[in-house]
Parts: structure tokens; sequence; C-alpha cells
């Protein structure tokens, strides 16, 4: 572990000090080891080793190392000097060497004859000037030599073909090595590091103690790193090769490989190749960030764009124009529950943008070129993440014409080939409705011919609609979605928030290609991880197959064929049209038969089952008085330890007048029973799993009862009496004695009593999902705190005593002779892990359905029976209707993942070959290495991909 290498090291703490310290002197003091004449007394701290020269040593030694650290020596420490100062010429032009139209030997004498005295820098020779250098190590300052050769380029050209990028093409006095620019990008996107702190870190590498000495060159960087970006992304796709071309909107953005791209990883007429029974969908998610502000510029106008519109933001003036001829829809929500105002930038008058919305393939996670649009203040203003309502004449009405134009720009990306979209969104029910309307009055909002839009909202948001909008917008029941839960986004916000503050004051222009650099870093890391990805969702997709289609048979073949064929025609009908028609997937009857229910129903028909008047009372009265019993004992438990005798005397009362009861009872079942001998009554014995929350009262609950038997004398206590019912002897019995009928009105009565049991049990646990939800994580106060806790501890001593009673009712059943089928499908035992799922049936617009197994109680079925019962056949209609989506859900997504490999394959062939025609075309020998090494690149990407998903993947070509 890390704390048995901390101790390892405690061991050797005092030799390692030592050893640093030594380092502080001269171990190579005394003759040079070039020249083994002059004094040594110069070190290079960044070379390895322990090194000593004379000064003209270490110039020749360090030609070509001019970010080396040195250090001089005063024969009693060290004290830091630059290369500088001690004479350093650095030379462009010739490989290092000096310029010949300068006369080598002029120069040199000049570089020998500097800095004898390493205080003083010396006159410079002829056509130097000093530039300062901005490396990973630090800051320098060096003293650069011109080319003045005839036609020899300009210095700024002359700086760059020595891997320095100049901060001016005019007169460069600054220049940044290419190292630390990309280190500097690297920071930036992977530390979220500003400009101004990776300076920061710059200047105390080169002066720790004397900051203020380093010069600034904070401005340079941001203005050169923008310059750097740019290039690198030119150079990265091509366009320093295909020089003819221009690159047009988001041609400098990485798409995802996965997704079906016709004519790049799937062929152009993929129609008449793939099967026809499968639904291919672009999916896209769409989600806003309202972190992303930015603030209004001084003067807007003065701002230059390098890549207006060529990464994932979208052209910002085809943008505003869509802006200014739209005009604002108000359109009226129909789902009630979205009623959030979104009103935290409302007094922002200084912001340009309150954040962007983006657009997203919902399977990978990458963002879709050009779609990344800006949200604006004032009259046009449209808030994204959570839908903005506004109250007009009491009409909730909300606008789309911000993100409508994110969507349409990226479903235009992805082609006209795949014409239906499959649309994610957080309020997709109410930008769904009039959208095809929007996209035929705007003329900014374009779209290819034919093309099918699905909306859906993603699991997580669902939860919060109306129940109305589960059935038409789960992405459960959409064929061809697979298993995706369209929430991606928001795991890809994350790190855009730590940028935020540092983009918020930008530029606009430099706003945009941050936010284009690191939604392309983005992408870039879902690409390198697309094959592990892509491998984990394959495993993912056969295990949820195996979870979900057995079940799903066996749910099958239990149920009737005829009403089995007949939800096989209303699934068909609903995914073919849609709409209101998925509503089947909804349950039609609320709840089971109540037992008072079930006793007006018995009642009506009792002295023709029994030939007796008065047994359902009869027996409502004795299921009442096991009931009555429990009460008791619960006020014996809650009695105080060193309880009053007045308290005492009011539980005796409650005793006294429950055994007046229960002797008043058999004596009715006396005559019930015509007088037959029967045994004693039944004695029930508690479940300790489900007395948690009586644990600290069973101690007190002994005594008082012993205390109570001792008072009585061998009387047994009203709470331990056995009642006895005709369920307190065996089924076969009863049948002996004539008791069938009364056993039968039982059992139905003991059913009615377990319905009413898992009703309020599920109540109460929808009750405490509501306190965890809104009050434990609201709670401001520790009084706040307690008052939730003790209503928590109330909601779990009512679970626990509607599962006791519940166990009660279902071991009469057993003893009424209830069939093995009824209680090993309908009434089964509970399980005190299934209490912690309380969300199942009181939010049935859950998120997390895709892959769920719902504890039985939440649906509860009878298949055997439901011919009889309409609340029975519900539940089995909607459970199997949702077992096969399921089901389906998983064949699709295992279906879908198979293609992506193959289209992830085709795509890394694609990149491969693009770059080997690039290298057969160029004519320059950078360009053809670099058109190599991509080729590499891709080729490697490829060779893995093929191996990952060998006998996996599906290609079609």
């Amino acid at each position: 572990t890390q704390n048995d290498f901390i101790a390892e090291y405690l061991a050797y703490r005092d030799v390692y000090l030592d050893i640093i310290l030594d380092s502080e002197t001269f171990a190579h003091a005394g003759i040079c080891e070039t020249c083994q004449s002059a004094e040594a007394t110069f070190n290079c701290v960044t070379c390895t080793g322990d090194h000593g020269w004379c000064r003209p040593c270490l110039i020749r030694s360090h030609q070509s190392l001019p970010f080396h650290k040195i250090q001089f020596w005063n024969n009693m420490c060290f004290h830091d000097v630059t290369l500088a100062e001690l004479g350093f010429i650095w030379y462009l032009g010739h490989g290092g060497e000096p310029c010949p139209s300068h006369g080598a030997s002029e120069i040199d004498g000049l570089q020998d004859e500097r800095a004898d005295d390493v205080t003083e820098a010396g006159s410079l020779p002829h056509d130097t000037t000093p530039i300062t250098v901005v490396h990973s190590s630090g800051v320098f300052t060096h003293v650069v030599s011109w080319c003045c050769c005839l036609g020899s380029n300009p210095q700024h050209l002359q700086l760059l073909r020595a891997g320095l990028f100049p901060a001016s093409s005019t007169r460069p006095r600054t220049a940044f090595t290419f190292e630390v620019l990309d280190h500097f990008l690297i920071d930036a996107l992977e530390c979220k590091t500003s400009a101004r702190s990776f300076y920061e870190k710059l200047t105390r590498l080169t002066n720790n103690t004397f900051p203020d000495t380093v010069p600034d060159r904070y401005r340079e960087l941001m203005r050169v790193s923008r310059l750097w970006r740019d290039l690198k992304n030119r150079k990265w796709f091509g366009f320093g090769h295909d020089t003819e071309s221009r690159p047009g909107p988001g041609d400098l953005a990485l798409f995802c490989p996965s997704c079906p791209q016709p004519g790049i990883n799937m062929p152009l007429h993929w129609k008449q190749k793939y099967e026809r029974q499968v639904d291919y969908y672009y999916l896209f998610v769409v989600d806003g960030n309202f972190t992303a502000q930015h603030m209004n510029m001084r003067q807007p106008k003065l701002d230059i764009f390098l890549s207006d519109g060529l990464g994932y933001m979208v052209a910002e003036g085809e943008y505003q124009a869509h802006l200014a001829s739209a005009t604002e829809s108000r359109e009226r929500s129909t789902c009630s529950n979205h009623r959030a105002v979104n009103a935290a930038n409302t007094n922002r008058s200084n912001l340009r943008a309150t954040g962007v919305g983006a657009t997203a393939c919902a399977r990978h996670g990458c963002f879709i070129p050009h779609c990344i649009v800006d949200f604006q203040k004032g009259e046009r203003q449209v808030l994204f993440n959570i839908l903005l309502i506004d109250r007009v004449d009491d009409k909730i009405t909300s606008s789309h014409m911000n993100i409508d134009y994110s969507i349409c720009n990226a479903i235009k990306h992805a082609g006209e080939r795949i014409e239906d979209s499959l649309v994610i969104y957080d309020v997709g029910c109410q930008w769904s409705l009039h959208f095809a309307e929007r996209v035929n009055n705007y003329h900014g909002l374009t779209l290819p011919d034919n093309t099918e839009i699905v909306a859906a909202v993603g699991k997580f948001h669902l939860s919060a609609h109306k129940l109305a909008c589960f059935p038409r917008y789960s992405l459960n029941f959409i064929a061809g979605a697979g298993q995706v839960d369209g929430e991606i986004l928001e795991t890809l916000w994350a790190p855009f928030n730590k940028i935020s503050p540092t983009a918020r004051s930008m530029s606009q222009a430099h706003r945009q290609e941050i936010l284009d650099d690191h939604m392309r870093n983005s992408n870039w890391k879902k690409l390198v991880q697309i094959i592990k990805t892509l491998l984990q969702k394959y495993k993912r997709a056969n295990k949820g197959i195996d979870d979900t289609k057995v079940p799903f048979e066996e749910l099958t073949s239990s149920l009737e064929v005829s009403k089995v064929s007949s939800w096989e025609k209303d699934e068909t009908q609903a995914m073919e049209q849609r709409g209101e028609h998925l509503d089947i997937y909804q349950l039609k009857i609320d709840k089971a038969p109540t037992m008072a229910e079930i006793r007006l129903k018995l009642t009506e028909t009792e002295y023709a089952d029994t030939g007796k008047c008065g047994s359902i009372s009869w027996l409502i009265n004795g299921i009442n008085l096991e009931d009555a019993q429990y009460v008791t004992i619960s006020h014996i438990r809650k009695l105080p330890k060193g309880a009053s005798a007045a308290q005492k005397a009011v539980v005796e009362e409650k005793r006294q007048k429950l055994a007046a009861r229960i002797s008043q009872f058999h004596e009715v079942a006396d005559a019930m029973t015509e007088g037959i001998e029967v045994d004693a009554g039944t004695e029930h014995m508690d479940d300790t799993r489900f007395c948690a929350a009586d644990m600290e009262e069973e101690a007190r609950e002994a005594e008082d009862i012993e205390v109570a038997s001792e008072e009585t004398g061998e009387e047994v206590a009203a709470e331990a009496m056995g009642i006895w019912m005709p369920s307190s002897i065996p089924y076969p019995d009863a049948l002996a004695l004539g008791l069938g009928a009364l056993q039968a009105e039982e059992l139905h009565l003991r059913q009615g009593q377990a319905n009413d049991c898992l009703e309020k049990l599920r109540q109460v646990l929808g009750h405490k999902a509501i306190i965890y939800r809104q009050h434990f994580r609201s709670a401001d106060s520790t009084w706040a705190g307690t008052r939730s806790k003790q209503e928590a501890n109330r909601c779990r001593i009512k679970i626990d005593k509607c599962v006791r009673s519940y166990q009660r009712a279902r071991n009469a059943m057993q003893r009424l002779g209830a069939d093995e089928d009824t209680l090993k499908n309908v009434y089964q035992e509970i399980q005190p892990s299934q209490l912690s799922v309380d969300r199942e049936v009181t939010e049935e617009n859950r998120y997390g359905q895709g892959s769920d197994r719902l504890a039985w109680f939440w649906r509860v079925n009878n298949g055997h029976d439901s011919h009889k019962d309409a609340w029975m056949d519900e539940f089995y209609r909607v459970n199997w209707l949702k077992a096969k989506a399921r089901w389906q859900r998983w064949e699709e997504e295992l279906s879908l993942v198979r293609y992506e490999m193959g289209w992830t394959v085709s795509w890394f062939r694609y990149k491969k070959e693009g770059w080997e025609r690039r290298f057969h075309k160029a004519t320059k020998h950078g360009h053809r290495a670099y058109a190599q090494r991509q080729v590499l690149l891709w080729e490697r990407f490829l060779l893995d991909a093929e191996n990952s998903f060998k006998d996996k993947m599906i290609i079609v070509t």
C-alpha cells in the first residue's frame, strides 16, 4: 500500500537528505573536463552526471542546448548564470553554425572575448538581436545572430525554421518554442490551466526568488497559442496538404468513428445491403450548459476569427442572421410538470451569451461538428436545459429557435443518406410539437429531404415529466434505439465547467476557439477509448439479453396465447404509429381489489355459499383482532422504563377489552362451526427481520409482559392469546369437518388483506422516498434533519408493520390450501433487500428501467386466474409489454454494437487511405513524411480494431 512505501522512506529520510545536500557542492571542481587546461568553474544542472567546464568549453558543449541551466562556482557555493551572460550566441540559418556572410572568425573572436567576467554582458556582435525565448523549462534571453545571405528568409521565418514561433512577424523580439506551445495546449486541455497560471509556472521555474525580474510575456502567450492551435488543426486535418481547398463548416472538427456515415464507414447505398428489418437512426442527444457564459465585449468589431464555423461552434454570421429573421414563437406547454423558471441570469445584462447548446451522438458522446450554439439574453433569450416557462395570460409558453438551429445543423452534417433521426432532448415532448412548422417558416432552418424525426426524452429527465410523457417519449419503447439513456452529454459538461470562468471574459473569437479545442479533445479521447468501449458494450449487451430473454419467454409461455396475440398486435401498431398508441405501456387499472371490496362481494353471496349469515363479518372480526393484538404489543413496547402505575393501568385496560373481544369472538365461532371440537387458535410469531425499528423496545416488552403474567397468575395475556379461525386447522381436516366453505371465504378475505398490505407497503415506500429526496437532501438545519430522520423512522415502523401483517395473511393462505402457483407467483415472500426499491410504482416513469428487475410486489401477477380478474390481467399485459421491450432493446443493442465495430474499422481504414492519397500527391519531403506518419498512426488503430473485434463485428461492403 501507499503507507508501506512511506514507512520504508522514513527509515532512509536522513540519508536522502544528506545526499541531496551533498549535491550542493562542486563535485567536479578542478580542471576543465574538455580542454584539460583551464580551471573548471561552471556546472550544468540540466545535463545528467557531474561535469565541470571552463567558460569557452561550456559554450561550445551547449551550442545546441540553449535551454540548459548553468551554475557558476565561486569557490564557496553555486549561483545561477545564463548562457547569454557567458557570451552564448544562437546562430540561425546554417544548422547552428555562424552565417558565412558575417565572417566566422570575427564572430568566434567576439564570442570568446565576451563575458570574461560573468557579471558583464559586453557589447553585442554585428547583426545580432536579444530575443526573449519562452521554453517549457523557463523564460530565457538569448542573443540571436541572423542569417544575412542573399535571399535569406525574414527574421520571423528564420525563427520558425529553428523551432521558435515568433510573437511578431515584423520585428520579433519574443519567441516561443514549439515544445512549450504543445505543453500549454495539453495543460489547458487536460488540467484546464489558464494562460496566466501556465506563465506564472514558467516564471517561477525561471526565478522563484525574484519572479519580477523575469520578462512578462503573458499577452504574447495568449496570442501565439491561438495561432499555434490554428496551425496544428489545419495540419492535423490535412489542409497543409490539400492546399487547393479551404476548410468548410466543421472541417476542423473530429467526429465519431462508430456512428453510421454513408460513404465513409458504410456504403453510400446501404439500404440495399443492410437487413431490411433493422431500423437505423442517427441518434442525437441535445443539452445545454449555462455555466459556459460569455461577457459583452467592448469592441466586438475588432475581433478576428481564425476558425469561425470550422469547428464545433456554428458560424457567427449565419447564426445571427437566423436569429434576426426568426420570429420568436410562443407555444403553450402541454407537460404540466415543467414548472421551473430559470431566473439565474435575469439581471445579468453584461452577458453576451448565457450558455451554450450542444448536439452530440447519443451512443458515444461525440460532439457533432458545426452545431454548437450560444444562448442569448433579451427578448430572444432561450434557455434550454430546463425549459423556460413564461406566464403570459396564465398560459405556459416556450421557445426553441436557438436549439432548432443546432439540431438542423447536426442532421445536415450527418448527411442525407440516413433519413431517420432520433433526437433526445430534455423537453422533447414540447420541442417536437411544432418543429416541422418552424423549419418550414424560418429560412435559417433547413433539413435534407425525407427527413423523419422521432423525439424522445432522456431516461433521467423523463422522471420529471408528467406520467403521460412516459410511454410516448421513453427510449425503452423506440424500436432501433438499443440501450441508450440519452444523458451522456451531462457527463461531458463537467470538464467544460472548469474552463468556463477563464473563457467567460475572452474575446468571442478566442472563446470559440477554446470551446472548439476542448470539444475536439473530448472527441479524441472518445476515439482513443472507442475499441475498449465497444468491447464493454458487447459484453454488457450479451449479459442484458441473457437477463431478459429467458424471463420474457417464461412469462409468455405462462400466458394465454390469445391474449399474447392481441398484445402483439397492439405493440406493432404502437411501434408504427406511435403517439397515443404508445399508451398501451401504461396501466389502465390503478390498484387491486381491496379487502372492503372483497368483503362486499362475499357478503352478497355468503348465504348461498355457506348456508350461514354473518360468517363474513365474523371472519373480518377475527382478522381485526389479530391486528388489535399487535397494536397492544406496540403499546407495551412504547412503555418507558420504570413506567408509572397510571401508564401500566392504561395498557392493562386495553388488554382486558381485547380479551373480552376475543372471548366473544370464540363464542360466535362455536355457532359458525356448529359446536365442532377444534384445536386451539393460531399464535403468530414475529419475523425478527422486520422488527428492526422496535428492537430497542424488545427487552422492555419482555419484562412488561412477564410482569403482567405474574399479576394475572397463569392466565395468558390478551395479546398472546391464540385466535381460532378456519385457517387454524389444516385444509384436509377442515374439509373432513365440513368447514371447507368457511375456509374458502377466509382465503378470499386473506387475499384481500394481502392486497391491502401490499398497497399500503407501496404507499409507505413511496412516502419514504419523498422524505429522502425532498427533506434529507434539502435540510438546512439540524432541526430539519432531525425531523426528517424521525419521519423516516416512522416510515420504517409502518413498513415493518405492513410486512408482518402481510406475512400473517400469507401464512393463513398457506394453511387454507392456497395453490402453490398463487403463493409462488402472486403472493411471494418479502425479503428485506426488496424493501430498498421504493420507486417502482409510485414513479412509473422513473429512470433506470432499461435493465431493472422489479421487486415482485410492485408488479403482482396471476396469469392463471387473470381471466377472472381485470386487475391481474392489466398488470400482466403491461409487464409483458415492458418485458418484451427490454429484451428487444438489448437485442438491438447487440446488433448495433456489432455494426458499430464494423463501422469503426471502416472509419479507421478511411482515414488511413485518405493520408495515403496525400502521401502520394505530396511533392515536398516534409509533407510526405508527415503524411506517412499519419498513415502509420491510423494503420495502428485499424489493426488494433480488427484484432479486437474479430468474430464479433459486422462489416457490409
